[in-house]
């Protein structure tokens, strides 16, 4: 890793493709696990944890806003080559829901410094992206009730997401310092 004299990482082109690879091949691992978990439909039908979102975020406050946008898009199309899913309707929620995802976290950056409120609010739009996709394949306008029983979820998912996201930059950060500081 390389490190400036003040403990930051240093943003050449290098570093930055190889800390993008790494998140996307994590967001890809983790796409894989979340699906292994069986979720009850008591809760929430259709519902997932988020744990993807978490690269994004990671991506967002580690290298950039770019950065992240690519991250996700890196993600949403191998991993729906990996799983079988590439151009179909889960394709295209996972792809509507990373964008709007990505969207809704660069908005909460510039109205919050909290990880996790930012991460909160790119959970509510992710769902959001979800439903208009779902609804451009649908033409229903019922689907967006179902919005009112996401939105709590997403909040509580969102919740985890950025407190994990806060646990890894914290620990990246720390290893950063210890680097600069010449110990290993």
């Amino acid at each position: 890793m390389m490190i400036d004299n003040k403990g930051n990482i240093k943003k050449n082109r290098i570093n930055q493709l190889v800390y993008v690879s790494l998140l996307v091949a994590l967001g890809i691992v983790l796409h894989g696990v979340e699906g292994m978990i069986p979720l009850p439909n008591l809760f929430v039908p259709g519902a997932k944890l988020g744990f993807a979102n978490i690269v994004t975020l990671v991506g967002l406050f580690l290298l950039g806003e770019r950065e992240a946008l690519f991250i996700t898009l890196l993600r949403v199309f191998l991993g729906g080559l990996v799983s079988g899913n590439f151009m179909n309707l889960g394709f295209f929620l996972a792809l509507s829901g990373g964008l709007f995802a990505w969207v809704g976290m660069i908005l909460g950056r510039k109205l919050s410094v909290s990880i996790i409120i930012i991460s909160m609010i790119g959970a509510l739009f992710h769902n959001t992206g979800q439903v208009l996709a779902a609804f451009v394949y649908m033409q229903s306008t019922d689907l967006f009730w179902y919005l009112l029983i996401l939105y709590p979820f997403s909040l509580l998912t969102g919740f985890f997401t950025g407190y994990v996201s806060y646990l890894i930059l914290r620990y990246l950060k720390s290893r950063v310092m210890v680097s600069a500081n010449g110990k290993t």
